[in-house]
């Protein structure tokens, strides 16, 4: 014989085993944290959990620098910063009335010294052209 229910199981019924999302991960903010996290959510139209599982999934994360790296690109940036003042002092030469070849070509040079190095710092620092 056949047994029926007669009392009908309440509630939404259970999802398959590989739809079910089961790990969970605990997060902390602190109350401001928290507060962006809400209105970004709110923004979105999502609630919390799937705001926090759309970002984590769907964000690029750009890893941090390593003191090595750091020391280069300082050290990149003392050389950008010495070659700007070297082609100021160029500039000033040439505007005080010394029209010589040799000075410009140097001065156009160091521009462009100046202008690789920022380009290798930007590209480095994996940031956007219009610093």
């Amino acid at each position: 014989m056949k047994k029926i229910n007669s009392i009908p199981s309440k509630g939404r019924p259970k999802l398959p085993a590989d739809e079910r999302k089961s790990i969970m991960v605990p997060v902390k903010f602190d109350i401001d944290q928290y507060q962006i996290l809400v209105d970004k959510a709110l923004v979105a139209g999502l609630n919390r959990s799937e705001y926090i599982r759309q970002s984590a999934l769907h964000c690029k994360v750009v890893e941090r620098l390593k003191p090595k790296d750091l020391k280069a690109i300082r050290d990149l940036q003392g050389i950008a910063e010495n070659l700007n003042r070297n082609a100021k002092f160029v500039a000033a030469i040439i505007n005080g009335g010394s029209t010589q070849d040799q000075f410009i070509r140097t001065y156009k040079e160091l521009i462009q010294c100046k202008d690789f190095v920022l380009s290798l710092i930007k590209t480095y620092r994996n940031s956007p052209e219009n610093v």
